[in-house]
């Protein structure tokens, strides 16, 4: 038996969801049948039915009701009609209850002439499930599907690539340049790795002598990210280079300059090595070797550290990504070909060299039941439903946009990987709706549940779609199940159906930032806090003076309707928000969720004005210690802010750190002569850059220890030694 949906689709009957259905009916008036009674009733209503029919939805709702009025079951039946008619009104004028912001955001997504209900219509490629899903705010695709689907051309479904890292030549820095251009025209992001590009003053075989340095590519691929243009917005990119390449020092200071680099975000990929010598407060060695020479430039752990919080406290850039951890952690960790070396432009994705990721996340606070009283409540079986359609909708889009990747080798990733990214949103809004203060042990103890949840219930389904339709071809279960990801989180019953059916993708839950489907949505962004309960707007209106209103973020507006009391009465715990959660809480719950996610999150602490580089360099330590992928830091009325401003708003920034002064001892062996040349290297840091004076090391005559400059003065850097010789 098969039933007939009301936009023409089939699917196969099941009684359940007739009994699931009176249920919440019963329940509703306070009427006491369990589920067992309602499966008889269920039954009882539909035995008429032939086994060959095709019975039209209509049909089993008409008959329910009348069922329902036969057994006088009058509240009931009430209810049901009442239930049936608002979902017609939501079928036939969904979000109907979004502003004028939202409909705003959502604009860039339609069709010329497109209503609501068409684009979800067109974003549910006839799947009725998801249509639904998607009317209920329960969850829908990233921005560039939602955009994709049902349009004609060459416009990509995936936010996330990254391109192959430009080796050490012209030939493929350039081929880079090219792949990430085209990337752009079909609208999708790209991320690389500058390490193995030598670094500034290096040997070349050419004309020039010696080598400009990363930076100079660096800024070739942020102009070309400029200039390639994508239906009114530009590409995105990120740059990534490792803490251990010569050159890191310009790259961590490069965005004090908001003239260079300014296509692109930044990322220092940190080693584990690394940041144990910060801890232990030991020095730091950065090597490249070339054909020709050997260069190594030695600094402290802590100072090198120091400069990038004072970078990121300044201008909120670089961001860094702790590279162990990302390759460490994650289901295919075990394959020695899989090596990550850098993430999409907003972080959620590490990627190999030409992958990519389409995207989708959960609206979290869709299946809070009862919100805001005592008595609420989860719907797990909804979730893991959602869940399960949105895994199988993300991987019917890797064959239904398969052919609208730029490049050939985009194309071919795709099939061996088959990698989606299904991510949440609107966690600030559950943590009100079930009265949970984000970042409480209750609310940590709550979201290692639904974590752990979610990441059994995509890999379920991931292997039941692997049953019906194939694993993708790396498969290797002895491989996967080895991995230190599979045995933390995947729980004995699910370990059985991917050992029988494998698994149809590699890669399943990602963390994206979701900033215009959360606002279509009218909830929180990803797993960020509230950055705002409230804000402030001014009407100016040509008939009457300037008016300021408060307007309300929308959950803590209706809790504040529920407890019956004004917004601004609203107790501590339901004002959280980034700029007053402590960034240990922060910590927490990010840390809580990446052990369930098997790429990365996309989030900012976000520090008020007051924050130290202290802080920020603690930040990092607590991010690393705690096994986050990734750390990107933005603090309130840093410079970036003051830059990016209106010329009316007072955005000075009342905390301005001082600039560090460091010192690097560097080494140039030439692998020919077997020459050694030494040098200090006084790099004196600025808002706007760096400035390094390089002088040929020195050893003190008395302890032979290194002579550094100080205020104009040649000492040594021993603290007991007393030499010092005038600079001039």
């Amino acid at each position: 038996m098969f039933v007939l949906k009301r936009n023409g689709t089939k699917e196969a009957f099941d009684i359940k969801k007739i009994a699931n259905a009176m249920l919440k009916a019963y329940l509703s008036v306070g009427s006491d049948f369990s589920e067992e009674d309602c499966l008889k009733q269920a039954r009882e209503i539909t035995k008429a039915y032939a086994k060959d029919q095709e019975v039209n939805i209509e049909m089993i709702q008409d008959d329910v009701e009348l069922y329902l009025m036969m057994k006088k079951q009058f509240e009931a039946a009430k209810a049901y009609i009442k239930y049936r008619e608002k979902q017609k009104v939501e079928r036939e004028n969904p979000w109907s209850d979004n502003d004028e912001r939202q409909d705003l955001i959502l604009s860039k997504y339609l069709i010329p002439g497109e209503t609501k209900k068409d684009f979800i219509k067109r974003v549910a490629f006839g799947n009725s499930s998801l249509e639904k899903i998607f009317r209920r705010k329960e969850a829908i695709f990233g921005g560039r599907n939602l955009y994709a689907i049902g349009r004609e051309g060459n416009i990509t479904g995936s936010n996330c690539y990254v391109t192959e890292d430009p080796q050490d030549s012209l030939e493929s820095i350039y081929r880079a340049d090219y792949q990430i251009a085209r990337t752009y025209s079909y609208g999708g992001g790209q991320g690389m790795n500058l390490s193995n590009i030598r670094p500034k003053g290096a040997k070349v075989n050419n004309t020039s002598n010696t080598t400009p340095g990363v930076m100079v590519f660096a800024e070739k691929y942020s102009h070309t990210t400029l200039s390639t243009q994508q239906d009114n917005r530009r590409g995105a990119l990120m740059l990534v280079l490792n803490i251990d390449h010569p050159d890191i020092i310009d790259f961590i200071t490069t965005k004090l300059d908001l003239n260079k680099v300014n296509g692109a975000n930044i990322s220092i990929a940190l080693k584990d090595d690394f940041m144990l010598a910060v801890k232990n407060d030991t020095d730091w060695m950065m090597r490249f070797e070339t054909p020709y020479e050997l260069i190594e430039k030695k600094i402290k752990a802590r100072d090198l550290l120091k400069l990038i919080g004072y970078s990121a406290h300044t201008m909120g850039d670089p961001g860094v990504v702790f590279i162990d951890h990302m390759n460490d952690y994650h289901f295919m960790s075990e394959y020695p070909d899989v090596r990550f070396t850098a993430t999409n432009p907003c972080g959620e994705q590490p990627l190999m060299a030409h992958g990519s990721c389409n995207l989708g996340s959960i609206n979290l606070n869709a299946f809070v039941r009862d919100a805001f009283k005592e008595n609420s409540f989860y719907d797990w079986d909804r979730f893991d439903f959602v869940v399960s359609e949105m895994i199988a909708a993300l991987d019917d889009l890797l064959t239904l946009l398969g052919d609208r990747h730029a490049l050939p080798e985009q194309r071919e990733h795709v099939k061996k990987f088959r990698e989606i990214g299904l991510g949440v949103m609107g966690l600030a809004d559950l943590a009100l709706s079930m009265r949970l203060p984000y970042g409480s042990p209750e609310f940590l103890e709550f979201l290692d549940k639904l974590m752990r949840r979610m990441i059994n219930t995509a890999t379920k389904k991931t292997a039941l779609r692997a049953k019906e339709l194939g694993v993708f071809p790396r498969y290797d279960y002895d491989k996967i199940s080895k991995s230190k990801f599979y045995k933390d989180t995947i729980d004995e019953d699910t370990d059985k159906l991917v050992k029988q059916y494998g698994m149809r993708n590699s890669r399943l839950l990602s963390i994206a930032p979701t900033g215009s489907i959360s606002n279509i949505y009218g909830v929180s962004g990803g797993v960020e806090p509230f950055f705002q309960i409230n804000y402030t707007r001014r009407i100016v209106s040509m008939f009457e003076e300037e008016k300021t209103i408060t307007v309300w973020e929308k959950t803590p507006l209706a809790l504040a309707k529920a407890m019956n009391v004004e917004p601004e009465k609203l107790p501590a715990w339901a004002l959280i928000t980034s700029q007053n959660l402590d960034f240990i809480d922060r910590a927490n719950v990010q840390a809580t969720i990446q052990k369930y996610v098997d790429t990365a999150i996309s989030s900012t602490f976000n520090l008020n004005n007051s924050a130290t580089v202290e802080d920020v360099m603690n930040i990092y330590q607590t991010a690393w210690a705690k096994g986050l992928k990734g750390a990107t830091v933005f603090r309130d009325r840093c410079a970036k802010i003051g830059i990016l401003a209106g010329i009316n708003e007072n955005t000075e920034d009342l905390n301005p750190a001082t600039p560090p002064h460091v010192h690097v001892e560097e080494k140039w062996i030439n692998k020919k002569t077997n020459d050694i040349k030494e040098y200090v290297t006084h790099i004196t840091i600025s808002s706007s850059g760096h400035i390094p004076e390089k002088i040929e090391k020195e050893l003190c005559p008395l302890c032979g220890d290194v002579l550094v400059k100080k205020q104009g003065c040649i000492q040594c850097n021993n603290p007991e030694c007393v030499y010092e010789k005038c600079a001039i």
